[in-house]
């Protein structure tokens, strides 16, 4: 059997110490958005976005974060293997938030689940992003490209998997909960269990995994942690190599290192539950470029503008007076061109108050670039360099 994982124990006058409190006030803090759910889930389906693209690119995938958004909007049905590789992982998020909570037990079968859903309909290697073996453990050595670390020979490969399992369901004392997270990615790439797609699984985990300490995605927070390794890939795999000693110090530096990056992250995403500034950095920027490119015209900038402006960022028809527009006709009418576009929904299904949507149609663009502009978005995302 190998050596049991252990969490190794920072010092008290340690770097990492202040980050791990830090770190420990925001999973525990409740947050109270006035920013109204129907536009911060909106946001939050933004983030997935980028997750799903970073995750991608750090693999080698060079579609570009320009290139998805326009897919995106013309609801591209060419799906070749990088669209397919990224619908991948959007479903494998999608499946994480659905099945996680504080009391799941992330098991083999959840993981297998998740290498099939990550490997589905893309050809296996040495060709593609697939795998021989979806959902199973590699029954054959690996070698990880532009890396010295040599994986767990695969006849011993099922006993440090369920180590694998056995350190990442264990009951720890809370000081210790974010450095079984941090030192988890590195062992689950340290083992590589798969022959295919470890990277994109391992940062899968990294999201089902804090959600499971409590950082809740439900209501009203937004998760991006492979924002972390893609704003400097280089680094990511450096620290990553570092820590392939296996030596305490090694993994307390790795552990540093991912940490301090959660925390920038998540001190970052916070301020989209201020709605001032989601009103005047965001969405405003947003529908001034939307007008600047004829996405919409002056009216309709006007009421998205209204809208925006609006304590519950909701109208309803009858508000239409407020811009000459008195005829029940013309109301029905101008509603219906907004709905037609995907900038109006309703609030709720079937009802008659509206809310503004941009997370699907040509209002994308202009978020994609006032979140660029304010820093939540690395320029890795966007370059267009074969990885």
């Amino acid at each position: 059997m190998p050596n049991e994982i252990q969490i190794p124990e920072p010092t008290w006058n340690s770097p990492l110490t202040p980050i791990i409190l830090e770190l420990e006030k925001l999973r525990t803090h409740h947050f109270f958005s006035k920013v109204p759910p129907y536009i911060f889930f909106q946001l939050k389906e933004i983030f997935q976005i980028l997750e799903t693209l970073g995750s991608a690119r750090i693999e080698g995938n060079n579609t570009t974060l320009s290139e998805y958004v326009e897919k995106i909007i013309e609801q591209n049905a060419n799906e070749d293997e990088k669209r397919q590789e990224l619908e991948n992982i959007e479903k494998a998020i999608n499946f994480i938030e659905k099945n996680t909570s504080q009391e799941t037990r992330i098991d083999r079968a959840f993981i297998s689940h998740l290498h099939n859903l990550v490997s589905n309909r893309l050809t296996p290697p040495p060709h593609g992003e697939g795998s021989n073996h979806p959902g199973k453990l590699r029954p054959i050595d690996v070698v990880i490209q532009k890396s010295g670390h040599k994986p767990i020979p695969h006849e011993v490969l099922q006993d440090h998997f369920d180590q694998f399992l056995t350190f990442i369901n264990q009951d720890l004392a809370e000081q210790n909960q974010l450095l079984m997270v941090a030192i988890a990615h590195h062992r689950f790439m340290h083992i590589h269990p798969f022959d295919n797609g470890n990277g994109r699984m391992g940062r899968l985990l990294n999201y089902a995994l804090l959600i499971k300490l409590g950082f809740n995605v439900h209501t009203g927070r937004i998760i991006n942690p492979s924002s972390v390794f893609y704003t400097d890939r280089d680094k990511y795999y450096d620290m990553l190599s570092q820590a392939d000693t296996l030596s305490p110090n090694a993994l307390l530096d790795w552990s540093e290192y991912f940490l301090l990056g959660l925390k920038n992250e998540l001190q970052k995403i916070e301020t989209l539950l201020e709605v001032d500034f989601v009103r005047d950095k965001i969405l405003m920027p947003t529908l001034r470029f939307a007008l600047d490119r004829e996405h919409i015209n002056e009216q309709e900038f006007e009421i998205l503008t209204y809208l925006v402006k609006k304590k519950e960022m909701s109208i309803k028809a009858s508000e239409l007076d407020h811009f000459n527009i008195h005829a029940s006709t013309q109301k029905t009418y101008v509603i219906g061109k907004l709905r037609d576009k995907q900038m109006l929904a309703p609030v709720k299904e079937g009802g008659r108050t509206y809310t503004i949507r941009f997370a699907n149609n040509y209002l994308l663009r202009g978020i994609i670039k006032t979140l660029e502009n304010n820093g939540f978005i690395a320029d890795f995302l966007n370059r267009n360099d074969q990885l």
